[in-house]
């Protein structure tokens, strides 16, 4: 019995990575990762959201289509939608942040720099990979910095 289970869960984990597996797990255990966990869904309505997206509080920093018909009104939604990301972060003592980027690239960068700014952490971001499989992407951008060589 414990082979047969250790082979579906290789199986499992080769076709849909082991970060689905996790949050599938939680699902059904009713658990988050972390309670001062925050997973922020940047424009909701345009994919399917899976049990990896629903880690810790889930806050969908926006839905559908934008307005994005002018630099100015691009700004504003853009701006707008900050705002309110920025209140969920600054609402609780966050530890972990994972972005999800759905919608326009723009839109994500953002986030991910909002959060920096406020909570001085890096946001591990979900790549979707293609067929059902996503990957948790965490870059430690501080020890690139360090690392990267200084020009001749």
């Amino acid at each position: 019995m414990k082979k047969e289970i250790e082979k579906l869960i290789n199986t499992i984990i080769e076709i849909h990575g082991v970060d689905n597996l996790k949050a599938e797990l939680h699902s059904i255990l009713g658990s988050s990762d972390d309670e001062n966990t925050l997973t922020i869904i940047a424009n909701a309505g345009i994919h399917p959201t899976e049990a990896l997206h629903n880690r810790g509080t889930v806050y969908i920093a926006s839905t559908g289509s934008l307005d994005f018909s002018s630099k100015e009104s691009s700004a504003l939604e853009i701006k707008n939608i900050l705002y309110g990301v920025a209140k969920v972060l600054k609402s609780k003592k966050w530890k972990k942040v994972i972005l999800v980027p759905f919608g326009p690239s723009v839109l994500s960068m953002n986030i991910k720099m909002l959060v920096y700014k406020i909570l001085y952490i890096n946001t591990i971001d979900v790549l979707h990979a293609g067929n059902g499989i996503h990957y948790d992407i965490n870059v430690d951008h501080r020890k690139i910095a360090e690392n990267a060589p200084q020009k001749d």
